[in-house]
Formats: C-alpha cells, structure tokens, sequence
C-alpha cells in the first residue's frame, strides 16, 4: 500500500492527462450546452418541422385527412421523444378556415395554442414555455409548439456522451505517453545502476553521453559533481599530509629538547634546552590554533551574525596589538570613523583581522610602518592592513593565499596558513580579499571587501 501512495514519474504524467481531458470534457461541454442553448438554431428546428407539416396537409382536401396526417405526426414525434428519454414535448393544433378545431396533441389537454403567422411567439401550455409556430397549409391553419429542453437533462446528457468519446480516445493518449516516459527513464535507470555499482571511493566521471538532450544536463553536473568531490578529497589528503608535516618539526624538538632537559646535567645546557622546548611548544601551539581556526571557516554554515561598532572592535584589536609593535619598532596607525556599525559575522571578521594584522607585524621589519583603514563604501565593509616593508616577490603572489605556502623571500618562520584563513573567513561572508601594493609602491596592501547582509 505505500509502495502505491509513492510518486511516481508514470502516475504523475497519468494524472496530468486526466486533468487535461477534465478540463477538455468541460470546455467542450460548455461549447456544446451553448450550441444547444442557441435559439435561433431551435427555431429553425421548430420552423422546419412546421412547414413541413403545412406542405403534407396543403394537398388534402379532406377533414378526416388531414385530421389523420396532424395526428400520426403528433404521435410519431411523441414516440421518437420518448424511445430517446428526451423531456420534450410537441403540441399540433389542427384548424379549417372557420377556426373550427379539428385536432389537437392530447398533451395539450383544453389549451388553445396561441401563435402569429409572421413570427415563432412564446406561450405558456399547462406552466410549461412553449415556441410556437402557425402556419395556412390551404383549407387549414397549423400551429405546432415545442417545449423547451431542461438545462440539468441537456447538460446530463452531453456530459455523458462527452465522458463516452472522452473514455475511448483516453487509452490512445495514454499509451503513447506511457511508452515515451518509460523509454525516457530507461538511461536516468541505467545511470542509477551505473553509480551504484560504484565502488565507495570511485569518483571518475560517469563516462555517461545519453541520446536525449534533456538528459545531458544532468549527466554533466553529475560529473562536475564528482569533479569537485575529487578536488574536495585531494584537498583534505593534502591538508592532512601538511598539517602533519608542519607539526612533525616541532614534535621532533620537543621529544630532543625533553631528552635533553632528562639527561644533561649542566644548568646552562638545561636553560637552552628549556627555551629551545618552549619555543617548538610555542610553535606547535600556534599551528594548531590556526588549524582550528581554518577547520571553523572553512565550515559550510554561516555562524550567527550582529550588528557591532567595527571601528570600536577593530581599535579594541590594535590595542591588544600595540606591544607586540613598539616590541618590533612598527608604528601602528588606524584611520577609520569613529563609529562604523555594520552586520557581520563577529568570530570570522575577528579571524581576518588578527590574521591581517600579525602577518603585517611579522612579516613587515623593524622601522616599518603599518596602517589599518576602515571604511564603508556602496553598501561594502571594506578592512585594509598596508605596510611599507619589504613586500613579498613576484614569483610568490600567485600562492600567498594558499594553504602552508610561506614565501621563499622571508626568512621569519610562520604555519602559511594565516593568508588562507583570512581568504576562507572573507568568501564564507559573501567577501573578497585583494592583495595591492602598498603605500608608495612598497610593501603590501590586503584589502577585505565585505557586502551587508541581505
């Protein structure tokens, strides 16, 4: 039974034609009821049979006659209605020239059937509406009057042949149909069994061309998708193997360091071990925070998001940062509003500017200068950290927002992923990060673009 109530492509397309020939059995219906309704079309009918009843008795002389001819087409009417269950009923009035009645339908009862010559009246016969026509036929005065057909019996019985011809013709609609949408699903079925038969780690493309073209979309993003999820899977073997490669030197310092501090028994030599030790901890500490932070906007969801003074919060980080300056001989400036209120996600915003701002105080020399700008343009955040230090070679401006990469022209040690932080924070904001000369020519400008939310 659940297996019935699911949707299917094949029930879908059956109950689209049935709400198709529905709606056809209604527009046909109205056609036809107003067809049927036309009153000129039913007056002809009434006229046609009135003068032909005045022509066959126009050549009879005879009362008896002509009173036998009026009323075999009374009763033969009468019985074509009734062998059809139509609800209609046809009155004959038979008169001479005197206005002496000499025949009258019996339906009509002791009605009289009031008529004019020139035109069809209407008349009332026992509460029922009646078109009336009147005619001379020689020695006789004809008036012949049909009721009118009920709606509800007139749109019955259309609507009940409708279904008729609408039952017959639905099979020829539908197996054409049925046959194109099983043939169309053949090569989606043989796609499905292609990819189950996969194994779990198989991730080449499909190799799929199929004959109909609406097919082809999907078949080519299916192996775009299996394109990015190979680059995805490469990706994470590679950070794997760096992350485990970068936090190998520090372990293997800290495991000589530790042997040292165990077995040597001079004080000095303990000292040094001891720095040594602190050091490679230090750096294996920082390593590891970064990785964290790259793991946490690198995520998929967006974290929650606030409306904050980034002016307040970015003075709040350069202050923090002060020491580390005037330890390295950098002047440390900011030129931003004193208020800037904008909607953004507070812990990545945070993950590009100290990443921005310990690159620069890293990388940018003593005596150096470096100034954080802040400002909001066309709707955009935008965070700028430049110094005038060194700058970094040609040939390293391709890979400086690549995971691990550490320049070749700088001496200083770092992780290589502080750049690669603030470029993944930047797009998980909907942001750009753009590498710029610095002020004068020298040195470095990031610029962080980030659009308000919408």
């Amino acid at each position: 039974m659940l297996n019935f109530l699911r949707p299917t492509l094949v029930r879908r397309v059956v109950l689209s034609l049935l709400m198709a020939f529905a709606i056809a059995w209604l527009l046909l219906l109205a056609v036809m009821y107003v067809s049927a309704n036309d009153q000129a079309a039913e007056d002809k009918g009434v006229e046609d049979v009135g003068r032909g009843l005045v022509a066959s008795l126009a050549r009879l002389d005879n009362a008896g006659e002509a009173r036998a001819v009026a009323a075999a087409t009374s009763e033969q009417i009468d019985l074509l209605y009734r062998a059809n269950d139509i609800p209609v009923v046809m009155l004959i009035e038979l008169a001479d020239q005197d206005g002496t009645r000499l025949y009258l339908s019996p339906a009509a009862g002791s009605a009289r059937l009031a008529g004019d010559t020139r035109a069809l009246t209407t008349t009332l016969v026992n509460g029922r509406t009646f078109r009336v026509f009147k005619g001379g036929a020689g020695r006789w005065s004809v008036a012949l009057a049909v009721s009118r057909v009920d709606d509800t019996f007139l749109l019955l019985t259309l609507g009940r042949d409708l279904v008729a011809y609408l039952l017959i013709a639905f099979p020829c609609f539908l197996l054409p149909v049925w046959i194109a949408v099983s043939r169309g699903m053949r090569p989606l079925r043989q796609l499905s069994e292609l990819i189950a038969a996969r194994g779990t780690d198989d991730m080449s493309p499909t190799g799929v061309d199929p004959a109909y073209v609406e097919l082809k979309p999907l078949a080519g993003a299916l192996d775009r998708f299996l394109a990015q999820l190979r680059e995805k899977i490469a990706r994470e073997h590679g950070f794997v193997q760096d992350a485990a490669h970068e936090l190998r030197t520090p372990m293997a310092v800290i495991s000589a360091q530790a042997h040292v501090l165990a077995f040597e028994p001079d004080p000095e030599g303990r000292r040094e071990a001891q720095r040594h030790l602190d050091h490679a901890i230090a750096r294996a500490s920082h390593l590891i925070g970064q990785l964290l932070a790259l793991a946490r906007v690198d995520g998929a969801r967006q974290g929650e998001t606030a409306i904050i003074d980034v002016a307040h919060l970015v003075r709040h980080h350069l202050a923090r940062a002060a020491q580390a300056a005037m330890d390295k001989d950098i002047e440390l400036a900011l030129e931003a509003p004193e208020r800037l209120p904008f909607t953004l996600e507070v812990q990545a915003f945070q993950s590009i500017l100290d990443n921005l701002l310990d690159n620069a105080l890293r990388y940018a020399g003593a005596g150096a200068n470096v100034v954080v700008g802040l400002d909001r343009e066309d709707g955009c955040l935008t965070l700028a950290v430049a110094d005038d230090g060194p700058g970094i070679a040609q040939a390293d401006l391709a890979h400086v927002f690549e995971r691990f990469y550490r320049a070749r022209s700088q001496d200083t040690t770092g992780s290589g992923l502080g750049l690669a932080i603030v470029r993944q924070a930047a797009l998980r904001m909907n942001g750009t990060v753009a590498l710029e000369p610095g002020p004068g020519g020298r040195g470095c400008r990031f610029v962080v673009r980030i659009a308000a939310p919408r």
